[in-house]
């Protein structure tokens, strides 16, 4: 037996809103006494067989005598968890709306700025390479003056990889920036598996590492192989294909 005491934050700790008391005796003498008859049970021929299958729909039926009660015990408890998260559900969407209205105002600020930020650092990185071609005419051999030329590409180079609206800290904490996210369509599978295939392995070279950009975890191929199982394949290199038999009792 278990008692349920529940209690509000907002009352006095010592007062009690609703007490729930559970019996659950019958259900566990119950359980015993079937698993007790499961234990000694001996299936010799086809009586015992179906006796067998008798016990199992007996356990079935206490089981789900059990789960009724449960429910009926749960109904205003998840009655109550309902209302209660239909009436936060509005506040919480418009607080959601502040992020969508506002988002979208500094999305379309920041392109333009990144815009004018890169156009900034090409117009720099001109600079760079030209101040880096007079340096270079005044050096003596081809090799110093190739390496301020390439010194002066990589730092142009740079500047425009680095142009745009850096982190941003707010007056009351907050940090604003961006994550870049990409979204790819298979458009054609027959298509997009064919030309897989075709790359992964070019002669000698591999040009595709798959375990590089795919990550085969096992129970993955483990479902693939159960569908390959379903659409008629019973041999498959790699694989085993295993049938088993449960019992089913109706």
């Amino acid at each position: 037996m278990k008692d349920i005491a529940l209690f509000s934050s907002k009352l006095p700790s010592n007062v009690r809103l609703k007490q729930v008391t559970l019996d659950l005796t019958k259900y566990m003498e119950a359980a015993e006494a079937l698993v007790e008859q499961a234990e000694r049970a001996k299936i010799t021929d086809a009586e015992t067989y179906a006796k067998g299958g008798d016990l199992i729909s007996f356990a079935r039926a206490q089981s789900q005598k059990a789960e009724d009660e449960r429910l009926v015990l749960m109904k205003p408890f998840t009655a109550l968890t309902k209302f209660v998260n239909a009436a936060y559900k509005l506040p919480k969407e418009r607080f959601t709306d502040v992020r969508s209205i506002i988002e979208a105002k500094m999305m379309t600020w920041k392109r333009i700025e990144d815009e004018r930020l890169r156009e900034e650092a090409k117009e720099e990185r001109k600079k760079l390479e030209a101040e880096a071609l007079e340096r270079a005419i005044l050096e003596k051999t081809e090799e110093a003056q190739d390496e301020v030329l390439d010194a002066a590409q990589s730092a142009g180079e740079e500047l425009i990889e680095d142009a745009g609206v850096k982190l941003q800290r707010g007056n009351y904490g907050s940090s604003t920036g961006t994550k870049k996210t990409y979204h790819t369509e298979v458009v054609n599978i027959k298509e997009f598996l064919g030309a897989l295939l075709a790359n992964i392995e070019n002669g000698n070279k591999r040009e595709i590492d798959l375990g590089a950009i795919i990550d085969f975890k096992k129970s993955g191929m483990n479902k693939f192989a159960e569908r390959l199982y379903k659409a008629g394949v019973r041999q498959m290199p790699g694989a085993k294909f295993i049938e088993t038999e449960a019992i089913r009792v109706y």
